[in-house]
């Protein structure tokens, strides 16, 4: 869960502008600064743009992630989360706080999604860091490279549905028997 964790920090701290093709789906108000780069896939993002198209991730790499906020934050806390479809909610992926000086924090994380986080899909991952400063928010949205028939969730619902669809034919069957 870790990997995963700061994965979606740094995809929340990215995501901006996809390599040289323009801004990427991502907004980032408040004073801070933020930026990701996905080593093996070669995308890099920075928040100081703003887009409303999708980020394209791979479904494993490694991502160089930074951040920074405008002035010591002193007593700091914040979150990251992923936005589900209604009725789900939200999702928490990590949280922060407490009290310090330092204006900037980096890392890097490998992460491997597994085979049921569908493709093609489109995901937000959003969060908000508060501190004496001010209040920063962002989000950033995404999809896992392939197409959505690439999980096997998605055959298993397919095969449910016409599963489905043929014990209802089956029921209605003596409705249509001629007399």
């Amino acid at each position: 869960m870790k990997a995963l964790r700061w994965t979606c920090v740094g995809m929340l701290l990215g995501a901006f502008t996809v390599g040289s093709t323009g801004p990427a789906a991502a907004h980032l108000d408040g004073a801070c600064q933020a930026s990701g780069t996905w080593r093996n896939a070669g995308i890099s993002v920075d928040a100081t743009a703003i887009g409303d198209e999708v980020v394209t991730i791979p479904r494993s790499d490694t991502v160089d992630w930074q951040g920074s906020v405008s002035g010591p934050p002193g007593d700091h806390s914040g979150s990251v989360w992923l936005e589900l479809p209604p009725p789900f909610g939200t999702v928490e992926i990590d949280s922060w706080g407490g009290s310090g000086v330092t204006t900037s924090n980096s890392g890097s994380e490998e992460y491997k999604l597994p085979k049921l986080v569908p493709a093609g899909v489109t995901f937000t991952v959003a969060g908000e860091h508060v501190d004496a400063n001010g209040t920063c928010t962002g989000y950033v949205n995404l999809q896992v490279e392939g197409s959505a028939l690439s999980s096997p969730i998605t055959w298993v619902s397919l095969a449910g549905t016409v599963g489905t669809g043929a014990g209802m034919a089956m029921l209605l069957k003596p409705l249509f028997r001629r007399v």
